[in-house]
């Protein structure tokens, strides 16, 4: 059974700030408890610049502590004894289990009352997993999260719900906590500024734009037109503020549902997808500037291509990429690039000329409640036309809008059609028409970016966790 709460009814709700890190004063220390499975992870820790490996290097900021459960392997003990990480070891106390570590404190695996173990305490959680009930037990006394390998079995296991996760995905919630905290490390005696950390996050996850933007920037006064050094600039910010957005929108979805933050992440979430929109019409402008394209811009021009309408002027614009660059034509105008491009418009529409969308509770089952907005029924059904596999909305009447499933696959998205639009125009037709010191720039910095961009930034090290 489905329970859904209106925001207008401001129904009060109970906080959980000791369960839930998302929840807690930005003061407290450490801010999330990760408890490695150190047996499936050996490997990935193992192996230099993992996300396992980054993990446990994270464990350097008071902010987050990483806590591995007992192994026996002298290589993996020596990683944790260099990043400072204490050691643990299960000890038999007559009808109980407890983990001791080696600062000292012991936890209770199992509860100190009961008369006799449970029989299928060393036994797998899930068949085939490494991951016992001890393992899970002995997590949730003194950590947040568990975090095993990306093919242990136990990460489908419904019993355990979101507390088994990979190293991957608790990197990204260090990311999101730190960030929502104002915190930007790229070490523990190194902080770097927030404009810095936006820079490095903008350029990290829209790969397609270094180069792109080295020869746009450096051809300024001279190729191209003073136009398309406009329009990339104002893609960057936009594609800049889009992180932004996304990490706020990220940091309300982990935490307990309210309706205060409700109202906030609303706030961020309308940003987002006119921010998306308007980085669809920038790119649309970049082309139409780079091929020079002889059509009158007082009228709207996107990347949509709108088949029950008799715009002249869209049409002349596919004809004319279809002329200069095929390759890029077959991408914009393949079906799955337009569903993903015309998605966003009717949320955008709904939300700048329309009605918001409202706010809702949902409670399903035993399942945690979590925030979602209810999608009016015009919005539904237009995105019902563009697909009905949509992994960010549930339910036909009402239909809710999961936001933090939705700004993963907008996010993806995005990056697709930016990278593709980007790396597909012909930037080196540009570069060579620049003077040979400053071609030599370019190349030497693109070559840095994609080796070590913290350093090209002046950072001493790249950072552990962005």
């Amino acid at each position: 059974m489905i329970e859904r709460r209106y925001s207008n009814k401001r129904i009060g709700y109970t906080k959980q700030l000791e369960e839930n890190p998302f929840d807690r004063d930005s003061r407290s220390v450490p801010l999330m408890r990760f408890v490695l499975h150190s047996s499936s992870l050996a490997d990935e820790i193992l192996s230099e610049d993992s996300p396992a490996h980054r993990l446990v290097k994270v464990n350097c900021l008071k902010e987050i502590e990483v806590i591995p459960l007992p192994t026996d392997k002298n290589s993996m003990r020596k990683r944790f004894s260099d990043n400072g990480l204490v050691f643990s070891e299960y000890f038999p106390q007559e009808s109980r289990v407890v983990l001791k570590l080696s600062d000292g404190s012991i936890h209770d695996v199992t509860s100190p009352f009961a008369n006799r173990l449970p029989e299928n305490l060393w036994e797998p959680i899930i068949s085939n997993s490494n991951v016992t009930l001890a393992n899970l037990w002995a997590s949730t006394k003194i950590g947040d999260y568990l975090v095993v390998s990306k093919t242990e079995p136990s990460l489908k296991c419904k019993v355990a719900r979101n507390s088994i996760i990979t190293a991957e995905q608790a990197l990204e919630m260090v990311r999101i906590i730190l960030t929502a905290h104002n915190r930007f490390y790229l070490s523990a005696e190194e902080p770097v500024t927030e404009w810095s950390y936006y820079l490095y996050r903008t350029r990290k996850i829209f790969k397609g734009l270094h180069y792109a933007s080295m020869v746009v920037f450096s051809a300024h006064g001279k190729e191209p037109p003073e136009k398309i050094h406009n329009h990339f600039r104002s893609l960057m910010t936009r594609l800049n503020f889009i992180c932004r957005a996304y990490d706020k929108i990220a940091f309300f979805c982990l935490k307990t549902p309210n309706y205060n933050d409700q109202d906030s992440q609303l706030y961020h979430l309308v940003y987002f997808v006119m921010l998306i929109t308007g980085v669809f019409d920038g790119l649309a402008y970049i082309i139409h500037e780079f091929y020079h394209m002889n059509i009158d811009k007082s009228e709207y021009l996107d990347l949509r291509v709108l088949e029950d309408n008799e715009n002249k002027k869209a049409k002349k614009f596919y004809q004319d990429i279809q002329f200069n660059n095929p390759a890029l034509y077959q991408f914009l105008t393949a079906a799955d690039t337009q569903s993903d491009i015309k998605t966003f418009y009717p949320l955008r529409n709904s939300l700048v000329h329309r009605e918001l969308l409202v706010g809702v509770q949902l409670q399903n089952g035993s399942e945690p409640a979590k925030n979602v907005f209810e999608i009016n029924s015009e919005t539904y059904e237009r995105l019902k036309e563009l697909s009905n596999s949509f992994t960010f909305i549930s339910g036909s009447n009402p239909s809710f809008l999961d936001p933090f499933l939705f700004i993963k696959w907008a996010q993806e998205v995005t990056i697709r059609i930016v990278d593709r639009v980007v790396s597909s125009i012909d930037w080196d037709s540009v570069c060579i028409t620049l003077p040979l010191d400053t071609q030599d720039k370019v190349h030497a910095s693109n070559e840095s970016y994609e080796q070590e961009f913290g350093q090209l930034l002046g950072w001493s090290e790249e950072p552990l966790y962005f």
